[in-house]
């Protein structure tokens, strides 16, 4: 029998060799990993954490496989866009000297899309929008020189800020309005006003105002109010409204240009509950003319943040529905371009994507959850 005092130094050499074994071993090297190659299926997915609103953020996902690339903060109530060429990811942002309250101050921060290494952090008043995240609370303008930010305090007005010299140079009131809808074609902003109407403001050189000019009123606030999201095809947004129908702006002129609303519905489909609903409700492929919209059954006044149950597909140009499909509940829609597009649909309450092939015909491709908490806003390559 071995005592058990040789027992016990045997134990202890054992470790003290094991021990030295492990720290001989090379020590490990902090990293960063690399963005992959931009590709037509890349998202911008963006959540503003309700259940920690200081630490927002934006995933950068591959549609291909629904994997993570990468991720960005974007801070308490963050309102983010990217640029048209795709190299810049913005987003404005709200500091408060204690965490959650105190002194609050704002800047504009600047992402590279490649490296997604902090480029800029733009000075701002503190007065951008705390809300969710839409399309059109901050977009660029066409050419990508100005940057357009919904202001609330509670009083609306648009921010500008150029962002060639990084420094705003414009705050516009727009009482009565919301959201801001940049011409493609000139240097020209709009916003969707609450009396049915839009107003655009022209911009000079140095992104100040120079005129504004309201159009005539082309929907019913009260009746049939429309979607803030809209679905854009150069200077045209395509909007859908809470009871069906859509209706196409043209922002190429210095007065907003509205055409003539059409059904999305039949008297069948309308007297059967069927509506759009959810935050990012239409989605465009530009070149084949297909419109996507997320439609919810059994709707009412006030349904209209209802996840959609099924995505009806339209031939755009022919105003003809071709196709409807049932998806897994999502509350917006995005689109990639190009020649085998790709939609996809996002879940809110599950922070999910499903990814559909198929143009008009939708197929499930892949599907995967936990990009967040209350992520709201889905944009594609």
């Amino acid at each position: 029998m071995i005592p058990k005092r040789i027992a016990l130094l045997t134990v202890v050499a054992a470790l003290g060799g094991s021990l030295t074994a492990h720290a001989e071993l090379p020590l490990d090297q902090i990293t960063v990993a690399k963005m992959p190659a931009p590709h037509p299926y890349r998202l911008y997915f963006t959540d503003v954490n309700i259940p920690s609103l200081l630490d927002g953020k934006m995933t950068i996902i591959d549609g291909r496989n629904l994997k993570v690339e990468g991720m960005v903060h974007t801070g308490t109530f963050g309102q983010t866009t990217v640029s048209p060429d795709r190299s810049e990811i913005y987003a404005v942002t709200t500091y408060f000297t204690k965490g959650n309250r105190g002194e609050r101050s704002e800047e504009i921060v600047v992402y590279d899309a490649t490296t997604l290494k902090l480029k800029a952090e733009i000075p701002y008043p503190a007065r951008h929008a705390q809300a969710l995240p839409y399309r059109g609370t901050m977009r660029t303008s066409g050419d990508g020189r100005f940057l357009f930010i919904q202001n609330a305090t509670p009083a609306t007005s648009i921010g500008i800020v150029d962002l060639k010299t990084r420094k705003m140079v414009a705050d516009i009131a727009i009482p009565g309005c919301y959201n801001v809808y940049p011409s493609h074609t000139a240097t020209r902003v709009s916003t969707l006003c609450g009396d049915g109407t839009m107003l655009t403001i022209a911009l000079d050189g140095d992104g100040n105002p120079i005129g504004k000019q309201k159009s005539a009123k082309f929907f019913d606030p009260d009746e049939d109010a429309l979607f803030v999201t809209a679905a854009q095809e150069d200077d045209r947004y395509h909007f859908v409204s809470f009871r069906g129908n859509l209706v196409t702006v043209d922002l190429s002129g210095e007065v907003a240009q509205a055409g003539k609303p059409w059904p999305l519905l039949s008297t069948k489909e309308a007297k059967g509950g069927w509506r759009p609903g959810g935050y990012q409700p239409v989605a465009l492929h530009r070149d084949s003319g297909t419109l996507y919209v997320g439609m919810h059954p059994k709707g009412f006044e006030g349904s209209h943040k209802n996840a959609s149950h099924e995505v009806w597909t339209y031939d755009f140009k022919a105003q003809r529905l071709v196709a409807r499909n049932r998806i897994v509940h999502s509350t917006g829609l995005a689109v990639s371009q190009g020649a085998e597009p790709r939609l996809f649909a996002y879940d809110t309450d599950k922070a999910q994507i499903a990814a559909y092939d198929g143009g008009r015909k939708l197929k499930l491709a892949g599907m995967r959850g936990g990009f967040g908490f209350t992520p709201t806003l889905l944009e594609a390559q």
